[in-house]
């Protein structure tokens, strides 16, 4: 039997076969991969560039991409990296192909690679929200003064816009630029409501548009939604502090594999050094990180009371 090397012929043209296979069915179905994808990235990019403008960040299309590019090949080549302890051989090289993979897509919800952008930009838009709630009680006690005051509802609004900071000042200053260019307040009011998705915003707009069309009394309602806004945050605060030792609880054992980690590093390195140098230590890792990931999931979502 002829040979090539040290592969057989028939062997030879068996491998060929399966590569032209395989090549075919890509070659079929790469029309639909690459609209997937050019899809989900668009979109994606689309959500990133939306979610930027209303924290009044401009960034363009190109830059979005270009970033969650990046972050996706520089967490391939990261898991390259961090598994570069592994003797070499197909075995294990198909090993660290597996977790370069993982973590250059976020696959298991990990913030990493494809995901990461999202991650952050879905964190800043959080902490806003947590600023704008904070400064809500403050504008609508300013409001309700300066209506007390003899101040129109824009003057007050206005009063808001100069006496608060980011992002209440920026909110208001884009509602008071929308109606001076001619959009009725009720509608500048409605696109706040829209930026600013939450159960208090939308009390405080449906109630200025009804009570500017029934002459109702503002001032005693912008008393009541600060005092209901002001009631329910110490609440909050009480829930907070009750559920303390369920937090403290989750994150001493989401940090004690690590801890002890270290400590049996410092007592026997050769031992611990498997963890990242052989295939099974890093698949134990793995496995370990997915369970602790599962684990402090489900420990917030019991300590976590929506008020």
């Amino acid at each position: 039997m002829d040979t090539f090397g040290t592969v057989p012929v028939p062997g030879l043209v068996v491998l060929a076969c399966v590569f032209a296979a395989f090549g075919f069915l890509g070659w079929i179905l790469a029309p639909a991969i690459s609209k997937r994808v050019e899809d989900s990235t668009a979109g994606y990019v689309k959500w990133m560039i939306e979610t930027l403008d209303k924290m009044f960040l401009t960034i363009s299309g190109r830059t979005c991409l270009y970033l969650i590019i990046a972050s996706t090949i520089f967490w391939f080549f990261f898991g390259f990296w961090f598994t570069s302890g592994l003797p070499s051989g197909d075995g294990y090289f198909a090993f660290r192909t597996l977790i370069a993979l993982i973590l250059c897509l976020g696959l298991f919800r990990l913030p990493t690679g494809y995901r990461m952008p999202r991650f952050i930009v879905n964190r800043m838009w959080e902490k806003r929200m947590e600023r704008f709630g904070e400064q809500l009680i403050d504008a609508l006690t300013f409001m309700s003064n300066g209506l007390r005051s003899g101040l129109s509802l824009v003057q007050s609004m206005d009063m808001v816009k100069e006496e608060l900071h980011d992002p209440m000042s920026q909110e208001f200053a884009l509602v008071l630029s929308q109606q001076r260019l001619g959009v009725p307040l009720e509608e500048a009011l409605l696109s706040l409501e829209r930026r600013i998705d939450t159960e208090d915003v939308q009390i405080m707009v449906t109630s200025i548009n009804i009570l500017r069309q029934s002459g109702g009394n503002l001032t005693e309602t912008f008393d009541t939604i600060a005092h209901t806004i002001r009631e329910r945050k110490k609440v909050e605060g009480k829930i907070r502090s009750m559920t303390a030792q369920g937090v403290s609880q989750g994150v001493i054992i989401v940090l004690m594999p690590v801890v002890l980690a270290g400590i049996l590093y410092l007592m026997d390195p050769e031992l611990i050094r498997r963890l990242w140098t052989t295939w099974i230590g890093l698949t134990m890792v793995l496995f370990m990180l997915i369970l602790q990931t599962l684990g402090a999931l489900m420990i917030r979502k019991i300590v976590r009371i929506e008020v």
